[in-house]
């Protein structure tokens, strides 16, 4: 594994070509500020984008009217599905799905059996999200607004405290802090089999460029 990043980062985005970021800058005064920045994997290299370059990437094409609505736009994840939808998921379960034109069309709390869910998934005019605390992966539906589709359960094997989820054509990829693992489901027959295995608690994995990223606690490294 090639180590790309050590240091502290927030708002890790992937993009066609590499992967966004945000790192913070401690300032004398004690106050903080994010600097945004772009790793481009053809190039190895960092260099620094502004934050509407950053916003663009995330909530789509309508990133000024969301962002202007929006109590904080690093902690939260955010997918764009088939017809411009953009969804937006917290940490701590506020949820909210914006139109092509960024006119807020449902905002709440999205959990399942009271737990949160964390990501988004794109898939069609349905998204993926985890569920940790239930050691489960969920597939939502934004046109019926219900959950349609829940692999793993609480008393499972197949996922391990998992936190982050990436669909790439017929396969989802599930990184599992407990476990350590990248696992996939086929999404032709929802079997489960195991990817990578790490030496400590993975928090992202992500392909770009044909190349295959993980987030870990020391850092972000390419495969």
């Amino acid at each position: 594994m090639k180590k790309l990043i050590d240091f502290e980062i927030y708002g890790l985005l992937p993009v066609p070509g590499g992967f966004f970021f945000i790192k913070p800058n401690y300032l004398p005064n004690g106050q903080v500020r994010g600097d945004f920045y772009a790793y481009e994997a053809a190039g190895d290299s960092i260099t620094p984008i502004t934050k509407w370059v950053y916003f663009k990437a995330k909530f789509g094409g309508a990133y000024k009217e969301i962002t202007s609505q929006m109590k904080d736009y690093v902690s939260c994840e955010c997918g764009v599905l088939v017809g411009g939808e953009a969804v937006v998921l917290y940490p701590d379960g506020d949820f909210g799905v914006f139109n092509a034109r960024g006119v807020a069309t449902f905002t709440g709390t999205l959990k399942y059996h009271d737990e949160t869910v964390n990501c988004v998934a794109p898939d069609g005019r349905n998204f993926w999200g985890v569920v940790p605390a239930l050691n489960s992966i969920i597939c939502y539906s934004i046109d019926d607004k219900r959950v349609q589709m829940r692999i793993g359960s609480q008393e499972s094997t197949a996922f391990d405290n998992p936190v982050s989820i990436v669909r790439y054509g017929d396969r989802l990829f599930i990184s599992n802090e407990g476990s350590r693992k990248v696992r996939i489901i086929s999404l032709l027959d929802y079997a489960v089999s195991d990817y990578l295995k790490f030496e400590e608690p993975i928090k992202r994995f992500f392909i770009a460029d044909g190349k295959e990223f993980v987030q870990l606690e020391s850092g972000v490294y390419q495969l």
